[in-house]
């Protein structure tokens, strides 16, 4: 009973979309990677350096509430933060266009292909 239990959420999920449009995600998703590579690419460029995303992670001890009746606070929880930020990070500017010229190329032959499967899909699916 239990595994069918951990998938319960995932076909809650999976149920909020119609087929077509479950269909039409499938089929776009390469070009919406793309395109989000070509605009982080471009950022990257017109900055003149690149973001890498990092994550500082705290613990410190903290008073908890614990279950008895009295609701007495005891010492022993640990209240954990997490905060993201940037660091800049030195690249190369040549490589970074050649990167985004082949992006742009990827795009024009990943739009074609993306056109056919969602007419595809709007035959297969229609509403």
């Amino acid at each position: 009973m239990r595994p069918f239990l951990s998938l319960a959420p995932l076909a809650l999920a999976v149920a909020c979309a119609s087929p077509q449009e479950q269909c039409l995600s499938d089929a776009t998703q390469e070009l919406r990677i793309n395109g989000f590579l070509i605009q982080q690419t471009q950022a990257n460029l017109d900055r003149g350096y690149a973001l890498d995303p990092r994550q500082r992670v705290t613990r410190r001890p903290t008073f908890c509430r614990t279950s008895e009746p009295n609701g007495r606070f005891r010492y022993g929880c640990t209240d954990v933060r997490v905060r993201n930020y940037s660091v800049p990070e030195a690249i190369n500017l040549e490589n970074e266009r050649a990167t985004l010229d082949q992006l742009l190329a990827t795009r024009a032959q990943l739009q074609r292909s993306t056109d056919a499967a969602i007419t595809a899909c709007r035959r297969m699916y229609p509403t």
